[in-house]
């Protein structure tokens, strides 16, 4: 019986996750209240006082800023007052409904994470999200895939490093890739599986100690050829989902219930993977949905072209090496 073990938000980017009992979902909509609030790095495009959603190289994140691990932050959705506390002690208490307070979490981040080289600005998303993807999507991860990779490669993997809104336990591992093109019986509501998730390096701190102690998107990507864990879900019919719900699969998806390899890369020049996300670019593909053609030599893109997937600039890349 596959059933739903864990529910979970994270009102403000690449902060403390929040636990939930119980929350209704709505068809179209992502987890409510995830990823409202965002701290934009110093040198981000994004309007403070009109912010859309943008990639994830444009935030303070976990991915490029683990000392964000460091404190736990608690926001009351009703009441929008923030709490930071480290180790139990308390750092900081405001209100975020009142801006003129946002200047106290943006110079406390400041200090938190000195590599900013400037002042983060904190913005409100309203109807919006600032999650990785620009769709309504909500996020599901099957403990046992964490525990077949903990056995595979002997360490304590914990799975809130995917910071995911569902967990669920019962299923085999790696069945969650089976799912997709299904529908996910959940509660009261109904849930298509649309996708894998691509991890990036925010899954390499531990979101205990604050550390990078882990490669998890190269190891995946070394082990099966990929650095998929997790699916996405998009909400077909509304209702309440509950921590203990059974999940029922209706529907016959298409996806693989295996992590194979893709098998082998096309020949061409030396590939390039970007530090933050693990993004590949493969000259003999290149990019064409974001402006670089295929055969195009990773030097002869220009230095300010954003990263596919994280909106990295081309310095954040490396050369990449098959393990």
């Amino acid at each position: 019986m596959v059933v739903v073990s864990g529910l979970y938000r994270y009102p403000i980017k690449g902060l403390s996750a929040q636990p939930v009992r119980r929350e209704r979902l709505v068809p179209g909509r992502p987890f409510p209240m995830d990823r409202v609030f965002a701290l934009t790095r110093p040198d981000s495009s994004i309007d403070k006082d009109r912010p859309r959603w943008a990639k994830k190289g444009q935030f303070v994140m976990l991915m490029l800023d683990e000392g964000l691990a460091e404190v736990t932050t608690e926001l009351d959705i009703d009441s929008l007052e923030l709490t930071i506390t480290r180790d139990g002690v308390e750092l900081l208490r405001v209100n975020l409904g009142d801006r003129a307070r946002h200047a106290d979490v943006e110079a406390f981040f400041r200090r938190l994470v000195p590599r900013l080289h400037g002042t983060p600005r904190l913005v409100h998303a309203g109807d919006g999200h600032f999650m990785d993807k620009p769709d309504n999507v909500i996020s599901l991860i099957n403990l046992a895939t964490v525990r077949s990779l903990e056995r595979m490669w002997g360490v304590a993997i914990d799975p809130m490093r995917f910071r995911a809104n569902i967990y669920v336990d019962g299923a085999a591992p790696w069945e969650e890739f089976g799912w997709i093109g299904a529908e996910l019986g959940m509660g009261s509501a109904r849930l298509a599986v649309d996708r894998r998730n691509g991890r990036c390096a925010a899954t390499n701190v531990n979101p205990v100690t604050g550390q990078r102690d882990l490669d998890l998107p190269g190891s995946l990507r070394a082990e099966f050829g990929h650095k998929d864990l997790g699916v996405y879900l998009v909400v077909r019919g509304g209702g309440e989902v509950s921590v203990g719900d059974e999940i029922s699969v209706v529907g016959v998806g298409g996806g693989q219930t295996a992590s194979a390899s893709p098998g082998a890369p096309a020949p061409g020049r030396r590939k390039y993977i970007c530090g933050g996300c693990y993004y590949v670019y493969d000259p003999a593909i290149g990019a064409p949905t974001h402006g670089v053609a295929a055969g195009t030599a990773f030097g002869a893109i220009p230095h300010d072209w954003p990263c596919p997937d994280c909106g990295g600039r081309t310095n954040k890349f490396g050369p990449f090496r098959a393990r």
